[in-house]
């Protein structure tokens, strides 16, 4: 294996670009579309299921990459691997797909090359248009150098930076798994009442619950108060994070640095301890929650006011972040939004909603069991941010040359 056998080229000749498929229009297949793409994620968890009417279509295997800001500079770059051996998908018209080129690049290494530094910078140095409308410029991507190593080599490349991902994918299926066990368990408590059934149930403006239970505010109880905009200081930079930046309890941990100075407004909110945060919007699901964990994580945030802080009790905390995290409450949020260009919450109305407020012992013992999911949960993505860190270390190093994967893995 020598570092000569490289060979400079055009990536118009050695990937394909925007690859030739055929998918007859009216006809029903699987749909990706832009919001269906984390950023900095190379899996895709969802689609939909239309009618073909036009835009991009490609096949497994495939990477799909954001052409328009700021979808491109925010990461949303993806390779497809649900589909069927011979099924054509489509999506956004705003993707440009990219594909190996058969006994010349590897489709994972395709991938991964895709997602390294220079390519990105290039891709979004080249884009042009109006404000807010810039897309990237095919001729562009297609003109750019690339020293490609050996199809064996660039196979060996992703399987090293794959097994780290792969890694990623399978903490966050088991976050997964383990929130949808915590909600199953809120269900069963707060919504079915299982566990009280042998309890006398009285009358509430909510409904019938079990005796010793009362009705709140869920913006001022004795178990909770909404977080008020307004920051006084703080010191060195903090990460600012839009609603944008959140995609569910995933959050972008590439926010913009700022300092106290840039952005002193009281459109800001502290990320307190023991609080549960949502988007304001109409039909956003955009969720963060604080615990002993998280407020690790996100003490060197500031957030936008397009979030509702709501600050818990140590023993409320994970009932009032379930009951945020369900449908009843979206349910209750949307009902409540107003406005003309955009549909949301307001503080007062945030403030008004009712909740059930249980017995302490109650809580205790729901608290009791709840943490240590919420524990695992937490140092899932915490190892996920450490693999997220070493292969973005490695990646421009392999793509180089600087590191060269090891002979018995080639």
């Amino acid at each position: 294996m020598s570092f000569e056998t490289w060979k400079e080229s055009l990536l118009k000749d050695v990937f394909e670009i925007n690859p030739k498929e055929t998918l007859p229009k009216n006809t029903t297949a699987r749909k990706i579309s832009m919001d269906k793409i984390s950023p900095f994620t190379r899996f895709i968890t969802s689609f939909d299921v239309e009618q073909y009417k036009g835009g991009s279509k490609f096949r497994n295997g495939d990477t799909l990459l954001a052409r328009i800001t700021p979808c491109l500079e925010n990461g949303k770059t993806a390779q497809v691997k649900f589909l069927n051996d011979d099924e054509v998908a489509f999506g956004s018209t705003e993707f440009v797909v990219l594909r190996g080129k058969p006994n010349v690049s590897d489709s994972d290494f395709v991938y991964y090359y895709s997602i390294s530094p220079y390519f990105r910078e290039r891709a979004i140095k080249s884009m042009v248009g109006t404000s807010g409308r810039q897309r990237v410029q095919i001729n562009e991507i297609e003109n750019t150098v690339i020293s490609l190593p050996p199809l064996n080599e660039q196979i060996g490349i992703a399987a090293v930076l794959s097994s780290l991902d792969n890694r990623i994918e399978i903490n966050s299926k088991i976050n997964k798994k383990l929130e949808l066990l915590a909600q199953t368990i809120f269900k069963n408590w707060f919504i079915d009442f299982e566990p009280f059934k042998d309890l006398d149930f009285v009358d509430s403006e909510i409904g019938k619950l079990p005796i010793g239970w009362t009705v709140g505010n869920l913006g001022e109880s004795n178990l909770t108060s909404l977080v008020k905009p307004g920051i006084e200081s703080f010191d060195g930079e903090k990460k600012y994070l839009a609603t944008a930046d959140v995609s569910e309890t995933q959050i972008n941990f590439n926010s913009t640095n700022i300092s106290f100075y840039s952005r002193p407004s009281r459109a800001n909110m502290q990320p307190l301890p023991k609080t549960v945060w949502f988007a304001k919007m109409k039909d956003s699901r955009k969720l963060i929650m604080i615990d002993d964990f998280s407020d690790l994580i996100l003490s060197s945030y500031i957030f936008s006011t397009g979030f509702a802080g709501i600050k818990c009790t140590n023993e409320s905390l994970y009932y009032i972040w379930l009951y945020i995290s369900s449908l009843q409450f979206d349910q209750v949020k949307n009902s409540l939004c107003n406005g003309t260009t955009m549909e949301a919450i307001n503080n007062e109305n945030i403030s008004n909603i009712k909740i059930a407020i249980p017995d302490v012992e109650t809580l205790v013992k729901f608290n009791e069991i709840c943490k240590p999911i919420f524990k695992k949960i937490y140092l899932n993505s915490i190892q996920n941010i450490k693999i997220s860190n070493l292969r973005d270390l490695l990646l421009p190093k392999l793509m180089s040359g600087e590191i060269r994967v090891p002979k018995e893995e080639v």
